[in-house]
């Protein structure tokens, strides 16, 4: 379970919602870079974003939002994602790619888990969404990836590309993510499902690189 929202976070997400409604850009933008610096990506993402993406969702569905409400608000978290997306350097920097398989198109939710890994000083490689397998192999191979994580909300979008993704993950670790995947009755063992709790499955990719990332001893 994630931390209780604090007030501040509490009253940033009113504030983003609202700025949303009213399509204020300016302040979106200006209430999530000071939740940024002060709560940390985590926090942010977890207590802000992500809620704010669920009451427009959920208010496009009732009706008191339009779909530009939808439209609008992605395009200016992607925006600030943007802002912290700085290159990271050091002998600790892995690379990550990330991507949602072929007709798999919401990949805010995954770009968001890269600003998670992004801060604990991973490169991160964003393929975007509908990506063909062979390009997720190839990006991982030309890279030397220190893992691959692909989200899906369908079941099938893991189910029907198996074999690829067991091919993959014997040259990198896999993770798979999203509704689609925790769907899946029996995922090989070679894939890691991710948790729901993105500050958990951002721990758990970050462990796996620093073991891979440790000197062999010999």
């Amino acid at each position: 379970m994630g931390p209780a929202t604090t007030p501040d976070l509490e009253e940033a997400r009113a504030r983003v919602l609202a700025a949303t409604r009213d399509l204020d850009g300016a302040t979106v933008r200006e209430v999530l870079l000071d939740a940024l610096l002060i709560s940390g990506v985590d926090a942010t993402v977890t207590q802000v974003i992500l809620p704010v993406l669920k009451d427009v969702g959920d208010g496009w569905e009732s009706g008191r939002l339009g779909v530009v409400h939808e439209h609008f608000v992605s395009g200016a978290v992607r925006g600030v994602l943007g802002e912290l997306r700085l290159p990271v350097h050091g002998s600790q920097v892995r690379t990550v790619v990330l991507a949602c398989p072929p007709r798999e198109l919401h990949d805010l939710p995954l770009e968001l888990f890269g600003a998670m890994l992004h801060a604990r000083w991973w490169r991160v490689v964003s393929l975007g969404a509908n990506t063909p397998m062979t390009a997720i192999g190839e990006a991982a191979r030309f890279l030397g990836a220190d893992a691959c994580v692909l989200a899906g909300v369908r079941r099938s979008a893991f189910e029907a590309r198996l074999p690829s993704l067991t091919r993959l993950a014997r040259s990198v670790p896999v993770f798979i993510a999203g509704e689609g995947a925790m769907a899946l009755p029996d995922p090989p063992r070679d894939l890691t499902v991710l948790s729901a709790d993105l500050v958990e499955a951002a721990e758990l990719v970050d462990a796996v690189g620093a073991r891979l990332a440790e000197p062999a001893v010999g």
